[in-house]
């Protein structure tokens, strides 16, 4: 995976634009250091969106992108529908403060991070977005730079063994959280290694659902 470079806040709302008038968009820089790089995502088209999963170690996260207008810009970035991307990523346990909650943690290093390059942060869990479940954080992410522009995202992280896996949505507004909450009910941590055994299995399993 090619590396992804963090970039001020100036610089990225310049390129965010840029994507935009582009019919593409590419979600916040997330992803940290990397003792053991994942392998990449993949996705195996259904009859209503795409399947996918994606491998840290000897587990893996899966998830479903519903909808077919859903497009693929690489393995880690997602048109959803037009405006709104999604970006895939994972981050090791290294890199966050508390191994205790490591959903906790991700958040605040998210955070931490823009308020090294913004003007102003603000930030807002979510957990109408949740429901009961505890191992699946959705954080809202405001940032604001001098001029008073605003980027906004969903942050949604999965508690991992070596870390967190996350999805990023931007932008976050009200009516892509029925959205949210479908990625949310299907992003699930699966305690097996992804190998060709494992995928041929997702493989069939998306074409039992056309």
């Amino acid at each position: 995976m090619p590396e992804i470079s963090r970039q001020t806040l100036g610089e990225f709302m310049k390129r965010l634009a840029q994507l935009l008038l582009l019919g593409a968009l590419i979600l916040l820089p997330v992803k940290g250091a990397q003792a053991e790089t994942p392998q990449d995502p993949i996705y195996v088209k259904t009859s209503n969106g795409w399947n996918a999963a994606y491998a840290h170690g000897n587990e893996y996260a899966e998830f479903r992108v519903i909808g077919n207008g859903a497009k693929l810009q690489d393995t880690y970035h997602i048109l959803l529908q037009k405006g709104v991307g999604m970006m895939v990523s994972f981050v090791e346990k290294k890199e966050l403060q508390n191994d205790r909650d490591l959903l906790s943690a991700h958040a605040q290093w998210e955070i931490n991070y823009w308020h090294q390059h913004a003007t102003r942060v603000e930030s807002n869990i979510r957990e109408d977005l949740t429901g009961t479940r505890k191992d699946v954080k959705v954080t809202e992410i405001r940032v604001y730079n001098d001029k008073g522009a605003q980027l906004s995202s969903y942050l949604i992280g999965l508690a991992a063994k070596d870390g967190v896996f996350a999805l990023s949505l931007s932008p976050a507004k009200k009516d892509i959280d029925p959205l949210v909450k479908e990625l949310v009910s299907s992003f699930k941590l699966v305690p097996r290694n992804l190998d060709a055994e494992e995928t041929k299995r997702l493989s069939s399993q998306a074409k039992a659902q056309h």
